[in-house]
């Protein structure tokens, strides 16, 4: 699904005449299982059919490069070249909430960059969206070499 085809859908809602603001809630642990296993076996496993398990169809990313809707089989195309820079991460939650149908985390993630042989460290700020036990969205910044330590 384009993005003007989301945007549309999203000002006819607008539209329409307000009524009170209700919002989806996940179960707190099941939604942190879930996370857990994008890190675990998407990163760590580097097992790229788990996304058929753990997205919605579409998934909607927004990044610094800017939002994207995009479908899970075009995300594993985009992911295999992201895991050469971050191969076999092992990756710690440093903090996570689940605020309504939202997940928020702080994480970090080690890895093997392939393409020069060193170490790779990731971390993450995240909002994930979910919706039916899938993520459906997410809100993504990373930052390259940076290793925020609790202390």
């Amino acid at each position: 699904m384009h993005i003007a085809t989301v945007r549309r859908r999203r000002q006819r809602r607008a539209s329409r005449p307000c009524a009170p603001i209700e919002f989806a809630t996940v179960d707190e642990a099941g939604a942190k299982a879930l996370l857990k296993s994008w890190w675990d076996r998407v990163w760590g496993e580097g097992d790229l059919t788990a996304l058929d398990d753990l997205l919605t169809n579409p998934y909607i990313r927004h990044t610094q490069a800017g939002t994207e809707v995009i479908t899970p089989a075009a995300y594993k195309q985009k992911l295999v070249q992201y895991q050469r820079i971050l191969h076999k991460a092992v990756t710690t939650i440093d903090d996570e909430v689940v605020v309504d149908d939202k997940i928020w985390t702080r994480a970090t993630s080690r890895g093997l960059n392939m393409e020069t042989g060193e170490l790779s460290v990731f971390t993450w700020m995240t909002i994930h969206r979910i919706e039916g036990n899938r993520l459906a969205e997410a809100w993504v910044s990373a930052m390259v070499g940076v290793d925020w330590e609790r202390g």
